[in-house]
């Protein structure tokens, strides 16, 4: 790789440094910052979730004037080889004198990068870096720097940060009758925009849509030599369009006309591995029988449902589930769905927190009963001893048989749980 050409860039990204005007302090913002550790900090999530927002506060916050910094999801080093790390180090030495603490952004589009982040460890540097692909990550972490890592997931806004992206701040617990209008308000504005941060602040929801064609392309066409895109695309618009729905890699293959169940299996491992899907598994005690079982797929964020499937606004329903399961996989809770012999279904089950959730986007007398009935019957079979239902903006409690249910505003839930 050219030398004029490497010093341009490390100079170009060198001035993002500074410009960090609007950015939102994330909730896992101190756990980089407080950290102090010999291995490396990872940062992981989907694209454009905030990694390197994140990275460049940490810098700001901390280590101003003892930083290297640079950004490898970049076109203009497209070409960067494995023995160009030498070279970035020898220019950034050369051009900053030598720091002791390095930020590398989207490091695992290089091949063998891991090789190069030991070294640097070995040689007493700090290291920082982030990746939108887990199994590159994990796979290269695993074999070359057991035990010299500490890993942070990093998600789209939460509820929380998006009212900070507002200016909006409650007092935990206390919530007067403007802060609820407030709240539902805003809440609804999360609800169908979702919380991409550069959507959020900049009202630029176009972002969402070039999001899915760099996923495909990117993190999956490029990185397994893959053809397919509109194959791809199709079996991500028909996963969005079926949010929350039991699925299995048959019915995938059937309904899109794919004739390998072992593509489509690939093609949805490939996809959770870019954080955009993740799946949730039907809770049985049996593994094996658990391992066959439907599963359901859900996304990291429903603006990018809606900018993508502009028809699935007409389903509150699963809008609403997916983002309960979003908040669910950010917490780092285990959870699953729990279906019933006789098929009722509760939405999700924490077995750890040993509770039960239902989600409703409006409750009435008719599906009140269906989501007190699926409680009851789980409540029979699964230990637990927290009953929930989620709705839009209900609230009140439903006592059935000696089961206390809580009906709890979603918005409400997400700033407690």
């Amino acid at each position: 790789m050219q030398k004029s050409l490497m010093r341009t860039v490390i100079q170009d990204q060198q001035n993002e440094i500074e410009r960090l005007d609007g950015i939102v302090q994330r909730d896992a913002f101190n756990i980089g910052l407080s950290y102090n550790g010999t291995s490396a900090f990872v940062i992981k999530g989907v694209r454009r979730c905030g990694k390197s927002t994140m990275l460049k506060q940490i810098i700001n916050r901390k280590f101003k004037d003892s930083f290297f910094y640079f950004n490898f999801d970049d076109e203009r080093i497209l070409g960067f080889e494995v023995e160009d790390f030498q070279v970035l180090m020898e220019m950034l030495i050369e051009l900053f004198g030598d720091k002791k603490n390095v930020f590398f952004d989207e490091i695992q589009n290089v091949r063998g990068w891991e090789l190069f982040i030991n070294r640097l460890l070995r040689e007493g540097y700090r290291v920082f870096i982030t990746g939108s692909n887990s199994n590159l990550l994990s796979r290269e972490l695993g074999t070359h720097l057991t035990g010299r890592h500490v890993d942070l997931e990093l998600y789209p806004f939460s509820f929380a940060e998006f009212l900070r992206a507002r200016n909006v701040e409650f007092s935990s617990g206390n919530y007067s009758t403007q802060d609820r209008a407030t709240a539902s308000k805003l809440f609804n504005e999360y609800f169908s925009s979702g919380g991409m941060p550069e959507s959020v602040i900049s009202g630029n929801n176009a972002i969402l849509l070039q999001l899915i064609n760099d996923v495909i392309q990117k993190d999956v066409m490029n990185r397994y030599n893959i053809r397919k895109f509109s194959e791809l695309r199709n079996i991500l618009r028909f996963l969005m369009s079926n949010v929350s729905n039991e699925i299995t890699y048959r019915s995938l293959s059937r309904n899109l006309d794919v004739k390998s169940e072992n593509t489509i299996k690939k093609y949805i491992e490939y996809l959770q591995e870019t954080y955009l899907i993740f799946e949730v598994r039907r809770f049985d005690r049996k593994l094996k029988r658990a391992g066959k079982s439907p599963r359901k797929i859900y996304f990291i964020d429903n603006g990018i449902i809606l900018r993508n499937v502009p028809d699935f606004s007409k389903n509150n329903g699963a809008l609403l589930e997916n983002l309960v399961a979003v908040q669910l996989k950010r917490s780092g809770t285990e959870f699953y769905y729990y279906r019933h012999q006789s098929n009722a279904e509760v939405d999700f089950l924490i077995p750890e927190k040993r509770e039960m959730i239902q989600v409703c986007y409006e409750l009435n007398e008719i599906n009140m009963e269906r989501e007190v009935r699926a409680l009851q019957k789980a409540s029979v079979e699964i230990d637990a001893n927290r009953f929930l239902i989620l709705t839009l903006d209900q609230e009140n409690e439903i006592s059935r048989n000696g089961l206390k249910i809580e009906v709890i505003p979603v918005w409400k839930w997400l700033l407690e749980i």
